[in-house]
């Protein structure tokens, strides 16, 4: 969820320090903000009484707004990959990457800590685990943490030993690691969630979506894909479709059983290993398809707008729609 400017690397015989920016990966980021917003804004609500039936559904769809976290960390692992793949030969590679990434997430990041503490909306053990990334595991420690900061905690843990890898690995070992984990991780949820136990804001379980990304950028840079010729279509063709039907139609197929209630945690984890799927698809066909009206929608400003506020909107609306509930009162 950083503020990451959408621009993947040019293929090699570029300058290392040319990006080509692809806005309509700036789009995709709004709609991922949009869903967790929307999430957070109906799927509170009642979905039998006397609700309309629109507001019913709308409450239904946004039930499964979460899913836009998991979109947020298939495009970081893809987008910060993809820098991490061009800068990896260069002097102070590893200076350059966490300076750039602490100015682009700490100084809202720190600001929002240092608010929600003197406001007495979360307490000092919760915000130190927060600065120190390890939101995510404040079960253990029997803190009580709301808020945004477990899933900046999945991607700081992921971030501080990626980029060595990146460093050290040749390409071929590099997709066997990001496929070890993209198999790995949906079977540790369910063996957690088949024992009745959370699994929804580990690392362990929860990074196999910014793996997704990453192996994204991998054949990116491998097969040259954003010179959107007849090579990029064609990959879309032979491995593009088969991840976006695949993930689409798991996916479908989850979020039915769940919302006729025919699954529990075990159902539940299982579409957060589909989603990833579907969306790195997604992504790889806009990656291909730049001229496709589905790119051209992505791109309309109302998208990229809410794409370039989402880290900033991302920390600070549970706390904005919280002050309007104490404000507002119940409906």
């Amino acid at each position: 969820m950083s503020a990451l400017a959408m621009t993947v690397a040019l293929p090699a015989t570029r300058k290392a320090s040319e990006f080509r920016h692809v806005r309509a990966l700036d789009g995709i980021r709004g709609i991922a903000y949009l869903l967790v917003l929307g999430h957070h804004c109906f799927s509170i609500g009642q979905q039998s009484g006397p609700w309309p039936v629109g507001d019913r559904l709308l409450t239904w769809f946004f039930s499964f707004g979460f899913l836009g976290v998991d979109l947020f960390f298939v495009l970081s692992g893809f987008l910060i990959t993809s820098l991490l793949l061009v800068d990896r030969r260069q002097p102070h590679y590893y200076r350059n990457f966490y300076v750039k990434r602490a100015f682009r997430i700490l100084p809202i990041f720190i600001a929002v800590l240092f608010a929600i503490r003197v406001t007495g909306i979360a307490s000092t053990s919760s915000v130190v685990l927060s600065l120190l990334f390890a939101a995510n595991f404040a079960n253990l420690f029997n803190v009580s943490l709301g808020g945004p900061f477990w899933s900046l905690a999945v991607e700081e843990q992921f971030y501080l030993l990626w980029p060595r890898l990146v460093r050290r690995l040749n390409m071929r070992r590099l997709r066997k690691v990001l496929v070890t984990v993209i198999v790995v991780e949906p079977i540790i949820r369910c063996i957690l969630a088949s024992g009745g136990h959370g699994y929804a804001y580990y690392t362990f379980s929860r990074c196999d979506g910014l793996a997704w990304g990453a192996l994204l950028a991998t054949e990116t840079r491998l097969h040259r894909l954003l010179d959107r010729g007849d090579r990029a279509k064609r990959w879309w063709r032979k491995l593009g479709t088969p991840l976006f039907i695949s993930g689409g139609v798991f996916m479908v197929a989850s979020v039915t059983v769940t919302s006729l209630r025919l699954g529990g945690l075990f159902t539940a984890a299982l579409m957060l290993g589909a989603c990833p799927i579907f969306f790195s698809g997604a992504i790889a066909f806009v990656l291909t398809h730049h001229d496709s009206l589905a790119s051209k929608v992505l791109r309309i400003r109302p998208l990229c707008f809410f794409g370039d506020i989402s880290y900033a909107s991302y920390l600070l609306h549970l706390y904005v729609l919280s002050s309007y509930d104490k404000i507002a009162g119940p409906l």
